[in-house]
């Protein structure tokens, strides 16, 4: 009879550090030993006086060998910009690159980081966000196409809020404890609203609306319209 072996137990993930490669654990801290390994300082000793000058915090994970010193990306990054060894100043001119791509606003270096996130429920709630993003900055294109000036665009805004999150944009980041809007909501929240500015947007431009009162008005139907929709499948889920 052939036995069945377990299942081997998957501890820990790899990412790319310059041109080394850095274990992961599930919960996303990093092998500091392969850290340091990347930055060029292999003596432990030296290790040491790292960690006591920097003042780091250092946890422990089991990587398959016993536990193991780890440390958060903000920490390696402290770590990198410490060190004078040739391959943290390396990384530093790396750093300086990634720094001017993300002033430019360079799409790839948003999907590079993207596709570095282990958590597909993280990578949809930022496909929701950047589509809500989207959809707000075409609503407000239309609106001011049609006539729409002055209060209007907040207006709007707490409308599609008071529909969908039942709060307006102060509540919420004060509940919730974050800086923006946006960083709050789930991601069947930014994919509401999305749905609910998209539409009046092309309802407008349809029925030809003109200036802030019909615009209003048309956005404040849709918003109850798609509000009763939700609450009606809410009830046949429950």
């Amino acid at each position: 009879m052939k036995l069945m072996q377990a299942p081997k137990l998957i501890r820990y993930t790899t990412a790319r550090f310059a041109r080394a490669q850095v274990r992961v654990s599930k919960d996303g801290r990093f092998s500091l030993l392969d850290v340091l390994k990347a930055l060029g300082l292999e003596d432990m000793a030296a290790v040491e006086s790292v960690l006591t000058a920097q003042n780091l915090e250092v946890t422990r994970y089991d990587f398959g060998g016993g536990p193991e010193p780890t440390v958060r990306g903000q920490q390696i990054a402290l770590l990198a910009f410490a060190l004078e060894t040739p391959e943290a100043r390396q990384w530093r001119r790396r750093a300086q690159e990634m720094l001017g791509r993300y002033f430019e606003g360079d799409i790839q270096l948003a999907a590079e980081i993207a596709e570095r996130n282990p958590e597909p429920q993280t990578r949809r709630w930022l496909a929701a966000r950047l589509e809500s993003i989207e959809a707000r900055k075409n609503l407000m294109s239309v609106v001011a196409k049609h006539g729409g000036q002055g209060p209007v665009y907040g207006q709007l805004g707490s409308l599609s809020n008071q529909s969908v999150l039942k709060m307006n944009s102060v509540e919420l980041r004060r509940q919730r404890g974050v800086k923006s809007t946006r960083d709050g909501l789930t991601a069947l929240e930014l994919k509401r609203l999305s749905y609910l500015e998209t539409a009046t947007a092309k309802a407008i431009e349809e029925r030809k609306i003109k200036g802030n009162q019909e615009i209003l008005e048309l956005h404040r139907r849709n918003a109850e319209a798609e509000k009763k929709v939700w609450e009606t499948a809410g009830d046949k889920v429950s």
